[in-house]
């Protein structure tokens, strides 16, 4: 059977606190309801009124309010940044949708998402595994019937650090194993595990407690009584100084266990997600990324993107978004060494801002790649070039004065540079010119948080413009950033 070490320090850690879907929905409806702000007095305030909070006292209300922040960014919903709440392309999906199949669809995007290392876990460093990937993946083999039993998840899952083909195998033929012993069996292995108790009674609380009942109540999981199991007796662990007990009942007050199944509402959207993006992907850590803000807004805001295009519907009115968004990202960074396929995936970018009249492809030597037409708030029409600099590290330089004859010959007011990083002397190149850059991530970010965000799912370029007026000459990519952690935050 797969050797798995298995202590209270080298485990999972999965966030808990709110263990209802519905409470769930309306903590991110409150957040949503004060402009994304993180007050904790607010929120408390807010869930008094719907009465779905009652605080034991004043300070303890307060301090909930942010262990419930935290772990709705475990669980994908958003992330934290200067006291605000940012929510997830999947939150903006949840919120804009009153269908119980749709908000299932986010939340298995949601699950999909979830890994370790997180940025709202302190589960050990060592723990480098796609949790939510595995389950989908488990719970579609074959071999186990496609379910898991409650006690399955937590005397192997909890403890997985990581995870790939040939161990996989390990750990389906060891779950096949344990199915076949009787409770004694299973209980004595249980017992081998030193603080047995302290282990299996945490491991069972936030799996059984929280992440199972979270994703049963949102759709992706169903959750099912089987009396047989374990001949029905059920595991329990008495938990801390208090002597809580802690059991895998497969629902409250029920005397035998059970199994965990995907909704067939979300399983042939599951079944799409894990063969295109498999288990055994490397996963992604903060020590690719430059920093940890990068490597957040990359888990929160667009790698969650690809997994929303893949099972959305071609009529959803925000497929076009996402796919716009997705492929300008993917080929600012991995696109033709030519830079024609980041020139093309501009296009569709600036014709999704609500002042565009026209935006035309021209490209070649001698021009701008884009030429648009803007509309100001006046109904005035204005020219802006745009240029895309392809680079595997970053552009290094920029000639001004062929971009001032470009402007010239187009008669545009401004050329907007865009590309995946910039070195600091282009910062020189560009001083006294009408000319901005901006790095590719962050004109996406404001692209998919100003469509999303919006009843016509188009981009206001009106703060662009207003921002760049007052940047010429500069690399406007920090305060484009300033402007989303302003505007599209969830206070």
């Amino acid at each position: 059977m797969i050797e798995l070490n298995r202590t209270k320090e080298n485990k999972w850690i999965l966030q808990k606190n709110i263990s209802s879907g519905k409470l769930f929905e309306t903590f991110l409806e409150a957040i949503d309801s004060q402009n994304n702000s993180t007050d904790k007095n607010n929120l408390k305030d807010y869930l008094s009124k719907k009465d779905v909070y009652k605080g034991r006292s004043e300070e303890g209300s307060s301090n909930t309010m942010g262990v419930r922040l935290s772990q709705a960014c475990f669980y994908m919903f958003g992330y934290k940044k200067f006291n605000k709440f940012f929510p997830s392309p999947m939150t903006k999906l949840f919120l804009g949708s009153n269908n119980d199949i749709k908000h299932s669809e986010n939340m298995l995007v949601n699950l999909f998402s979830m890994q370790f290392p997180s940025p709202y876990s302190n589960t050990s460093s060592n723990f480098e595994i796609y949790i939510g990937r595995l389950f989908v993946q488990l719970l579609l083999d074959k071999r186990l019937d496609e379910k898991l039993y409650i006690d399955e998840c937590i005397y192997f899952l909890m403890f997985l650090e990581n995870i790939n083909e040939e161990y996989y195998s390990e750990l389906v033929d060891s779950i096949l194993e344990y199915r076949s012993l009787s409770y004694d069996e299973k209980w004595n292995l249980f017992k081998e595990v030193p603080n047995y108790n302290e282990v299996f009674a945490n491991a069972t609380h936030e799996m059984n407690y929280y992440f199972i009942k979270i994703f049963r109540e949102f759709g992706v999981f169903d959750v099912i009584g089987d009396a047989s199991h374990n001949d029905g007796k059920i595991f329990e662990f008495i938990h801390g100084n208090y002597s809580a007990i802690r059991k895998d009942a497969y629902a409250p007050r029920k005397k035998y266990s059970g199994y965990i199944k995907l909704n067939e509402n979300i399983k042939n959207q599951a079944i799409i997600l894990i063969k295109e993006n498999p288990l055994f992907e490397r996963v992604s850590t903060q020590d690719t990324y430059l920093s940890k803000d990068e490597w957040i807004r990359e888990l929160y805001e667009f790698a969650p993107l690809k997994y929303i295009e893949t099972i959305m519907e071609r009529n959803d009115d925000n497929i076009e978004v996402i796919e716009n968004i997705k492929s300008m990202v993917y080929h600012s960074k991995y696109g033709s060494r030519d830079g024609k396929s980041f020139e093309n995936s501009l296009l569709p970018i600036f014709e999704m801002f609500r002042e565009n009249r026209s935006v035309t492809l021209i490209s070649g030597s001698g021009d701008t790649d884009l030429l648009c037409v803007m509309d100001n708030k006046d109904d005035e029409l204005y020219k802006i070039n745009v240029d895309a600099k392809t680079s595997r590290t970053s552009t290094n330089s920029i000639t001004s004065t062929r971009i001032r004859d470009h402007l010239d010959k187009n008669g545009s007011e401004y050329c907007i540079i865009v590309s995946p990083r910039f070195a600091k002397g282009v910062k020189r190149d560009i001083k006294d010119f009408n000319i901005v850059v901006v790095e590719a991530e962050t004109l996406a970010q404001y692209c998919l948080n100003s469509c999303l965000s919006s009843e016509d799912k188009l981009a206001d370029f009106s703060m662009i413009n207003d921002l760049i007026k007052s940047n010429m000459g500069n690399d406007i990519t920090v305060p484009l950033q300033e402007l989303i952690d302003k505007e599209f935050n969830m206070a």
